[in-house]
């Protein structure tokens, strides 16, 4: 790509993200300093389009980034500026009012990203990815009915529910949970997919629909703790691109599955910060969003992972200063720490 197509290009996704609204060549000649015609920059548009980095939505004469434009952006066009002055000020602010534990100061930081950006922010708390599992206890309190207890290293899950099609011996209840907790002591809970328990039962000896019902009870247990943390739906939903209540509910229904909440954590981060973009997502309710995140931590402690989900025109720059500041702030926090 030659420079006055990137340039075009630049000014397109720019303008795109302040107004929501398709581009035409006359809107680029006007507020843009290209030093070529509207003819001109038509051509070019046209030229951007058949590359693909350029959709032309309906029939509007005006075009849109498309995900492949979105990507060149981010990767040779976007050049970091630094955190903008305000959104650090903010940021330390949050952290002098003294938060009880890094989960509220992360909390919070959502909070205000949310607020920004006006999109929706993901904060995965640690303890998903340290505990690991010690003892599974199965205590019957009927013939059909049995509760099962579940122990990690940082202590007990609540306390879930089982219930049986057919009446099951205490002895085989007592048998069964010792063998799943010889199978699974001191696997990390995030390693523990209803798939991966499933292929579990097959390493068990047992009646095949007792323990299934185990492994779904286990699972359950894991999947109820609060470990995902999501703030700025009403942001969201603010955003042109989510008027309709119906394009926003596969995303909130996807906020209740820890599978694929995992899947969208896992993503790789280039120097620490990743960005998928519109079809890069894997997860179907992602394909018209871009998700920006960043783990925190070292290879001692993990503190979490933040992860900011809107449309595909969000303002990168300004959410990867953040993400970037944070980053910064909490390696510095570690040096002093150190320190002392």
């Amino acid at each position: 790509m030659d420079e006055r197509k990137q340039r075009i290009l630049h000014a397109i996704i720019q303008d795109y993200i302040k107004s929501a609204e398709p581009v035409g060549s006359r809107t680029l000649a006007k507020n843009y300093n290209l030093g070529v015609s509207p003819a001109t920059v038509r051509n070019e548009m046209a030229d951007l389009e058949e590359l693909g980095f350029l959709e032309q939505p309906h029939t509007s004469a005006g075009r849109i980034p498309s995900a492949k434009g979105y990507r060149f952006y981010v990767d040779a066009m976007l050049h970091s500026n630094g955190t903008e002055r305000e959104d650090a000020e903010k940021i330390n602010k949050i952290w002098q009012e003294k938060p009880a534990n890094f989960e509220d100061f992360f909390l919070n930081v959502a909070k205000l990203i949310s607020q920004i950006s006006h999109n929706m922010s993901l904060f995965l708390a640690p303890a998903h990815d340290t505990s690991v599992l010690k003892f599974i206890h199965v205590l019957p309190i009927g013939e059909n009915r049995a509760i099962m207890v579940v122990v990690t290293d940082q202590g007990a899950l609540d306390n879930e529910p089982m219930y049986f099609k057919e009446a099951v011996s205490d002895d085989v209840l007592a048998s069964l949970a010792i063998r799943f907790t010889n199978v699974l002591k001191d696997v990390r809970l995030s390693s523990m997919t209803m798939q991966n328990l499933e292929a579990t039962v097959q390493l068990i000896e047992g009646p095949r629909a007792v323990l299934l019902i185990l492994a779904e009870t286990l699972y359950r247990a894991i999947a109820k703790r609060k470990l995902f943390y999501s703030v700025g739906t009403t942001e969201l939903l603010e955003q042109p691109e989510f008027k309709d209540i119906k394009k926003v509910q596969p995303i909130l229904s996807m906020l209740e599955e820890q599978d694929q909440l995992n899947q969208l954590l896992a993503a790789s981060k280039k120097n620490g910060i990743g960005i998928t973009i519109g079809s890069e997502n894997q997860a179907e309710p992602l394909k018209d969003l871009s998700v920006i995140q960043a783990d925190f931590g070292d290879k001692d402690e993990r503190i979490g992972t933040l992860a900011i989900l809107g449309p595909t025109r969000m303002e990168y720059s300004r959410i990867i200063g953040i993400l970037s500041y944070m980053q910064d702030f909490m390696r510095a926090l570690a040096e002093n720490k150190n320190r002392k």
